[in-house]
């Protein structure tokens, strides 16, 4: 059976779905987080009254 760092095949098919999964949900999340942080610096900039 192939052993790469004491894991075997089927872990690392079983990681690197899992990664797979997480990256796509990095991917769905990041375009939300990066709106609503603009929201927050157009809010701060507005109640420092800055042009």
């Amino acid at each position: 059976m192939i052993k790469f760092k004491e894991k075997t095949r089927e872990e690392l098919i079983v990681s690197f779905k899992r990664a797979i999964e997480r990256k796509r949900e990095f991917e769905k999340e990041a375009p939300k987080e990066f709106v609503d942080m603009l929201k927050r610096g157009a809010a701060l900039k507005s109640a420092l009254c800055l042009p």
